[in-house]
């Protein structure tokens, strides 16, 4: 684990669950590799054999750990890895299992900064935006409109990197007269903190 991660996993750890340790990444792929086993199907040609190859994961990246608040004991870890000819990331839910672990889920919902950490990122970017506007009554109602701004839906979110905890979702907002969806991408801190991503970073 990076140590970037190290006060972001002190602040999400669920008190009862700060004693017990994380799967290592060897034991994370050890726990995928052993589903994948589980889950393949008998070769019944050099076609099946190639598929079967393509579609093993390899290139494994690691991310943060969570303590899962859905199952006691169990933890959720950040994990790219390549997939066919893509890259790709997911929140993957591991239980203890004898000595070692097992993967149980590969679909759990990635963690999303909450409406008003989402509604002060977007107020922060119209912020910038008002300061470059020249014109007083254009900026003013600007600034109204901030005010009546509600986050109506935080939806489509997708991982997209284990160097820093990044997620890209469709982010609807608006007032009672309009609204809209856009992209908007968030990452991490060092303080485990949200926080709109750098340009660089995806954006």
């Amino acid at each position: 684990m990076k140590p970037l991660f190290s006060a972001l996993l002190l602040t999400l750890l669920p008190l009862g669950t700060l004693a017990a340790t994380p799967p290592t990444p060897a034991q994370i792929e050890a726990a995928v590799m052993a589903m994948v086993d589980a889950e393949k199907k008998p070769a019944a040609s050099p076609r099946d054999l190639l598929l079967q190859s393509m579609y093993t994961p390899r290139g494994f990246e690691h991310g943060p750990c969570f303590a899962s608040t859905a199952v006691a004991g169990a933890y959720e870890c950040l994990v790219g890895m390549e997939i066919g000819l893509k890259n790709r990331y997911r929140m993957l839910r591991f239980v203890p299992q004898g000595m070692g672990w097992a993967m149980q889920r590969a679909d759990v919902d990635a963690p999303v900064p909450p409406r008003e950490r989402v509604r002060a990122l977007l107020n922060a970017q119209l912020d910038r935006r008002a300061a470059s506007i020249d014109d007083a009554a254009t900026r003013k109602e600007l600034r109204a409109f901030q005010q009546r701004l509600q986050i109506l839906a935080i939806e489509n979110c997708e991982l997209r990197s284990t160097q820093v905890p990044e997620i890209r979702c469709d982010v609807t907002a608006g007032d009672d007269s309009e609204r809209g969806t856009d992209q908007q991408t968030y990452a991490f801190d060092a303080q485990g903190q949200w926080q709109n991503a750098a340009p660089e970073n995806g954006r």
